[in-house]
């Protein structure tokens, strides 16, 4: 039996192309997903939700089910990147409100994914699941998906934070770090530093822990300037930058980033030192000037959160010595093409 058969319209759709009623029931149909999956969750507003769930370098492609009253009640995302890199992979995102779960919607969905990843002649499909929603896990399981990675996100909160430990970490830093230093920029980076901030940007994602098949795309300065622009539309940052002096290049960096709606959370978008300039406490260096600056800056803030995988010893080092504690784990998989449409006849 197909979607229809069970009173569901499969919609495909742009998020621009919806009218303000039809973006808030999808917004309000995705923040309980969001809520089920993640500890004190903040609900996204229809236009933060535009801005965070789409971002340039990215082709999209949506999907929405809808109920016999014309609620969304599942999705689904597909998306690649536009560079050309990973080519064996579509990246899927698929969910199904747990009230409509087990009438065959995610199957519908996973096999719609599947089909279109076939035609573009990728193997793989990518995906995720939480720990805090053992339904992601079992639907996983049954179509042979592969595990991945596992990435943890921590919290502490803002209170917490050892203020003379983050202090000693920038005072030590010039003594640590001879022929470095470290420059705060709120909101977008400057243009002169966009060439060496996207080298950065490579650098972390080609030495970052990833799944088989996922390979770093090609950043430049232009799609760093675009991230920036795009994200800054409903979102504050702070960054510190690791700068060698002799050459001026960007060799590390720390960001905090608050979505405009929720001053009460900081999120950190990424902290990485270039390996080149590493054994020099950098990253201490880096993540202390951010967290002061942020204190000054955004004193509202009661939560910080921050995700790791568990191989990443030394920034789990540095965020245990800052109080970082579990909450939950969001881990990759894999599912094989073929075999989905193998055990689903299709």
């Amino acid at each position: 039996m197909g979607l229809e058969d069970n009173g569901y319209t499969l919609r495909e759709f742009q998020i621009d192309e919806l009218d303000e009623e039809e973006l808030a029931r999808f917004v309000a149909f995705n923040n309980v997903l969001g809520a089920e999956a993640q500890p004190r969750h903040v609900d996204l507003t229809p236009e933060e939700f535009v801005i965070f769930t789409g971002s340039p370098g990215q082709v999209r492609k949506r999907f929405m089910v809808l109920d016999d009253e014309k609620k969304p009640v599942a999705h689904l995302q597909t998306s690649y990147s536009d560079d050309g890199s990973s080519p064996n992979i579509l990246q899927t995102r698929l969910g199904v409100l747990p009230e409509h779960r087990r009438n065959g919607i995610g199957t519908a969905l996973l096999v719609k994914a599947a089909t279109a990843a076939k035609e573009m002649e990728r193997p793989k499909l990518s995906a995720f699941h939480f720990d805090t929603v053992p339904a992601g896990k079992a639907f996983a399981d049954y179509f042979g998906a592969t595990p991945q990675l596992d990435f943890h996100s921590n919290a502490v909160k803002v209170a917490d934070l050892d203020l003379d430990l983050l202090q000693s970490w920038v005072d030590q830093g010039p003594n640590r770090a001879p022929g470095y230093s470290v420059r705060v920029i709120e909101g977008v980076y400057p243009d002169e530093l966009l060439e060496g901030m996207a080298h950065l940007y490579f650098i972390l994602e080609r030495d970052m822990p990833h799944p088989d098949n996922w390979e770093p795309r090609e950043w430049t300065a232009e799609l760093v300037k675009q991230m920036a622009d795009h994200y800054h539309q409903g979102s504050d940052s702070i960054t510190a930058i690791a700068i060698h002096d002799d050459s001026g290049a960007p060799v590390g960096m720390s960001q905090l980033v608050k979505r405009r709606t929720d001053p009460k959370t900081w999120f950190v978008s990424t902290t990485m030192v270039d390996p080149e300039h590493r054994g020099l406490a950098l990253g201490k260096w880096v993540k202390g000037a951010v967290n002061l600056a942020a204190l000054e800056r955004w004193p509202a803030a009661e939560w910080q959160e921050t995700g790791n995988a568990f191989t990443n010893e030394a920034m789990l080092g540095i965020n245990h010595a800052m109080g970082f504690r579990h909450e939950f784990t969001m881990t990759d998989v894999e599912f094989d093409v073929d075999e989905v449409l193998k055990k689903t006849g299709s």
